[in-house]
């Protein structure tokens, strides 16, 4: 009699343990960010060689964002840019998505990064943004940046 109890307690500390409420995957699922269709913006405020720092310009890109449900970490394609279509997503915490990516068709020493870091602020991600790169300026190489205001929101609500 002892033997069987001892049988049905491990089972069921073991049924217990395996629970998909305590799977350690289940715990780490963020819902800030789901995959969709977003439309990603950026609002200059400033910049180096030349890039016109001082006009707000604002560029806005259609973005799939691709990814398991829940996931901590996705891709970013943003379909109407040919230098920085290709982003790394993560999530961090319950309110933090972090975007970097790297300047398209270039290699080496010259290739571009990008980098931005987003809050939900008011139902919207929200933060701040930068790129760096090199250009020719005066027939010289020169490593350009500039930093932007950024926003993502979903096509649709």
């Amino acid at each position: 009699m002892g033997a069987r109890r001892f049988l049905v307690f491990a089972a069921a500390f073991a049924c217990a343990a395996l629970s998909p409420a305590e799977a350690p995957a289940d715990r780490d699922v963020q819902t800030i960010l789901p995959p969709g269709l977003y439309v990603f913006q950026t609002r200059l405020d400033h910049a180096t060689c030349g890039e016109s720092s001082s006009s707000g310009n604002v560029t806005s890109y259609f973005a799939a964002l691709d990814g398991r449900p829940g996931a901590r970490e996705m891709t970013m394609t943003l379909l109407n840019s040919s230098n920085w279509p290709a982003w790394k997503i993560t999530i961090r915490g319950t309110d933090k998505v972090i975007g970097d990516a790297q300047q398209a068709n270039v290699v080496g020493p010259h290739r571009g990064e990008a980098h931005f870091e987003l809050q939900l602020a008011r139902g919207k991600l929200v933060g701040r943004g930068s790129r760096a790169w090199t250009q020719r300026v005066d027939g010289e190489p020169t490593r350009c940046r500039m930093a932007f205001d950024a926003l993502l929101k979903p096509l649709h609500d």
